[in-house]
Formats: C-alpha cells, structure tokens, sequence
C-alpha cells in the first residue's frame, strides 16, 4: 500500500470526513465504529454535531458542525496511524505518519481541496487554522480517489491532533473489509 493511500485515508479523518466507497472497488466496507478521542486541551476543539453515516450500500459520508476554539499553526501536530487486526485479533501497525496542521492541509490534493466544495473551511493556503465554526455539508469523497484494493481484515484509524505534547482532539474509526 502506498503513501499516498495511506495519507488520503488518514486525512479523511483529520478534516472530519471518510472516504466514500464505491461499486467500482474489488472490497466492501462495514463501519464498526466512529468515536473522538478523549482530550487533554479544554480550549482547542468542541466536536459539535460532526456524524459519520452511511450514505448507501458502499458509500459514507461526513455532516455536522464543529468549533475551533484555537487558531492552530506550525505547533500543531497531526499523527495517524493505521493499525490491522491479525487472524488472533492482535492489532498490528499498518502504516503510520505525522506533520504540523499547515503542511498536512497546503499538500493536499486528494481530501481538503473536495472538502472545501462542501464546508465553510478555510482555504488550503490558511495557517494557521483561523478559530471559528465550521459545518460540513454532506461531504463524499470522489471515487477515484479510493485503492481498487485492500486486504480483508478488520482495521482502526486513529488520527491525533495534538499541541505542546498533549491533545487537542482526534478521531477512531474501526471497519471491516470484505
């Protein structure tokens, strides 16, 4: 699995949206669940309405509303990490990354610049993150985007936001492919 991959999976989770799945991969995917990290800053982010829903048989979608409550810049780190459970259930480190907030958002191509077609996000070129509220209206990734693809397993995404070495927010999503 590339880099790529991995990046375009795991950035789906910092900007609070997941890949949508479609008829034209090898797999099928089953959300187990969708949960936020505890967090150890009370002033950096309030998780809102921010849901995570099945739009179709292959397909989820990202809607709600979040705050930042926080400009976050260069200090702001963003790690991910992308484990798969093994035949005994021992999950196992699949591929992992990190950056600072503004590097992550100002390369992307393939998560922030669709995002912005349906969210009152900031522009790619921001940094840092202006505070503020921000909804996100039905977003879908498109479909070309997604591996043709991945090995059937159960998996966690865990996807981290932290400052000064403590966290500000974050996201799990555990699913099933088949």
């Amino acid at each position: 699995m590339n880099k790529a991959l991995a990046i375009g999976w795991t950035l789906a989770l910092v900007w609070l949206s997941l890949a949508a799945m479609v008829d034209g991969v090898l797999y099928e995917i089953e959300l187990n669940n969708f949960e936020a990290v505890p967090q150890e800053i009370d002033d950096f982010l309030e998780y809102g309405t921010i849901r995570l829903t099945r739009k179709g048989r292959n397909q989820l979608g990202v809607s709600g509303s979040f705050s930042v409550l926080t400009n976050a810049g260069k200090e702001t780190l963003v790690r991910w990490i992308v484990y798969k459970y093994d035949f005994m259930g021992n999950r196992r480190m699949f591929v992992n990354g990190e950056g600072t907030l503004c590097e992550i958002i100002a390369k992307d191509e393939l998560i922030y610049p669709n995002l912005l077609e349906t969210s009152n996000m900031p522009p790619q070129d921001a940094c840092p993150f202006p505070k503020g509220n921000y909804t996100i209206n039905n977003f879908v990734m498109e479909e070309q985007r997604l591996p043709p693809a991945v090995p059937a397993s159960d998996w966690l995404i865990e996807t981290i936001i932290t400052r000064g070495g403590k966290i500000g927010g974050g996201f799990r999503v555990s699913f099933t492919t088949k």
